[in-house]
């Protein structure tokens, strides 16, 4: 297959077609003329509960059962669940986590009953039983669950319907003065869509609480509507039929696509094309998909040829090299053993009057990733930090930052939504932005300042550790600032080492604000570099975060998980801290 490849990207269409025939020769006639699907582009997670013992809602699953209907017409690969217990909406949410990837258009539905804690929603399975507060994250599916591995994925748009703002009894027992669902910041790339208000409930209106239901499913119907339109329909008609009582809500504006497409029929593909596709499909060679499209520009996989034609002449989605990376040079000595703390000197010290504080961190080793929730922190893999480097001990702060934009180092002001701007993390900034300051830095001081690499960053995370946390292997409480971290919540970042240091005396590498290290997103570890290097590939876009921050759960401030944003793309949330070279 190697010297069959080689071939292809000689740039010879007779050796395509000539490889193509011989393949088609190698394989059953009959599973050519079924035809091989191109990978669905285009993913949808449906849930229907109704069956609530305490509250039934009886039209919940029919209302999911036609909107998947609909989505499925409209080419969706759609994973769907109905009256699920809370052990299937974590299947069917997984199995959907696993759909995603680059480019897809995803659609969530959750039709059924949700419940408001501590500024965020969960959603309820049919056996949910919820007597306090503290069962509602153990016994609820929280929001972010979804959301999450959506911003992860970076699809090309999504929604969320989050068709849950109901009464209650769960709600009105453990907090009575909230009603609906609460607010959803702007996420980018994701819309999320209520049927009411953030603080309202469908069954205020005068008319049955399906209604927005029945006017998003006869809209999304339509073929070649476009989704903007759709959405502006079923306000329109909600808000016309409940005479402004019921207004439809979204978080941000909608992406741009459409859900019933007008579609032409696709022909099966001979043996021929069959072979010829089955030989290129894997290609990273814009060649191969222009030779495929100039033979067959209506074939059954044109949409997909043309797809990834986009993403490696448009540089949308990061290449892996074709061959791993060089391993590094022997050190002198043998490395300490896995996940042996080093021993670190304490040495802190700060290179101007405006300069982030520094530790320095001694060589080591560890065992880098996880297996505990998602694909991309695995495989774990030992990764020897060969060279003493400095760490910023806090993240970069607003007052850092100015230093930087009052000097003109730095170009980008961010807001500081009014809570001040001393030694809170600087947030709101993207890769870029953050590369801009370590650069000033640099020419400041005369030293070499950079972003850390994603397995520095873990390697002073973790502090010597192989637990979940750096504290422990369960969340103790005022360890670090999230959401279900501390005894009171914060729901904003703070300023910088309010906690206590790990034991490198670095502050806040869990919580906080998430950072900014320099690597390249990758789906996994296969092939990262061990020598605690950064990971950069051509053409790459989309950069890791770790940490976690103020706005997220404890599972995303483990010392293992990481997350990706595209390096132009700023957050509220997302800030960053500095290395120096020693």
């Amino acid at each position: 297959m190697c010297a069959n490849r080689t071939a292809i990207r000689a740039g010879s269409r007779a050796v395509l077609v000539a490889l193509a025939l011989l393949m088609a020769l190698m394989v059953n006639a009959t599973a050519f003329a079924q035809g091989t699907p191109a990978e669905p582009r285009r993913v949808a997670l449906v849930i229907g509960n109704g069956a609530y013992p305490q509250s039934p809602i009886a039209s919940a699953p029919a209302d999911a059962r036609a909107f998947a209907d609909v989505l499925r017409e409209g080419g969706f690969d759609v994973v769907y669940a109905e009256n699920a217990r809370r052990a299937e909406m974590e299947a069917a949410l997984g199995a959907f986590t696993r759909k995603l990837g680059w480019g897809v258009t995803a659609m969530v539905y959750f039709g059924g009953h949700a419940i408001r804690y501590q500024d965020r929603n969960f959603l309820l399975a049919v056996d949910s039983k919820i007597v306090n507060e503290s069962d509602i994250r153990a016994e609820g599916i929280d929001i972010d669950l979804i959301l999450d591995p959506l911003i992860v994925s970076r699809p090309a748009g999504a929604v969320v319907f989050l068709d849950g703002a109901r009464k209650n009894p769960w709600q009105q027992a453990l907090s009575p003065r909230l009603r609906g669902l609460t607010g959803q910041p702007p996420i980018s790339g994701v819309t999320v869509i209520y049927p009411a208000a953030p603080g309202e409930v469908v069954g205020d209106a005068p008319r049955e609480a399906n209604l927005f239901a029945v006017e998003l499913i006869k809209s999304a119907k339509v073929q070649g509507l476009p989704f903007k339109e759709v959405l502006k329909r079923v306000r329109t008609a909600v808000a016309q039929a409940t005479r402004d009582k019921q207004m439809v809500w979204e978080s941000s504006p909608a992406p741009e696509f459409v859900i019933s497409s007008v579609r032409k029929p696709v022909r099966a593909a001979d043996s021929v094309e069959q072979g010829f596709w089955d030989t290129i499909k894997g290609s990273d060679s814009a060649a191969d998909f222009k030779a495929y499209l100039d033979s067959y520009p209506d074939g059954p996989f044109a949409a997909a040829a043309r797809a990834r034609l986009q993403q490696i002449e448009g540089g949308s989605q990061p290449k892996v090299a074709s061959t791993p990376p060089a391993p590094a040079a022997p050190a002198p000595a043998a490395p300490p053993p896995a996940a042996s703390p080093p021993v670190t000197s304490q040495i802190v010290t700060r290179d101007c009057l405006q300069c982030p504080e520094i530790v320095l961190i001694q060589p080591g080793a560890f065992e880098m990733g996880s297996t505990e929730m998602f694909d991309f922190e695995a495989p774990v893999h030992q990764v020897s930090i060969r060279k003493p480097f400095y760490i910023g001990r806090r993240e970069v702060t607003f007052e850092e930052w100015d230093a930087c934009l009052a000097e003109g180092g730095c170009k980008q002001k961010p807001d500081d939504r009014g809570l001040g701007r001393s030694r809170r993390p600087v947030t709101d900034l993207d890769w870029d932005d953050a590369k801009s300051y370590v650069a000033w830095l640099s020419r400041k001081t005369g030293k070499t300042y950079r972003l850390p690499s994603e397995s520095e960053w873990e390697y002073v995370a973790r502090a010597g550790t192989t637990t979940t946390y750096p504290w422990g292997r369960t969340v103790d409480k005022d360890k670090a600032n999230c959401v279900g971290c501390t005894s009171d919540p914060v729901k904003k970042a703070i300023d910088v080492g309010s906690f206590p240091p790990n034991a490198f005396g670095v502050y806040d590498m869990a919580g906080n604000a998430a950072e900014w290290v320099e690597d390249c997103w990758s789906d996994n570890y296969k092939g990262a570099p061990t020598d605690g290097s950064a990971w950069i590939k051509p053409q790459c876009r989309e950069r890791v975060l770790r940490g976690g921050s103020f706005n997220n759960d404890p599972r995303y401030l483990r010392s293992a998980a990481r997350f990706k944003y595209d390096q132009n793309v700023r957050f509220y949330t997302n800030g960053f801290r500095v290395v120096r070279e020693n």
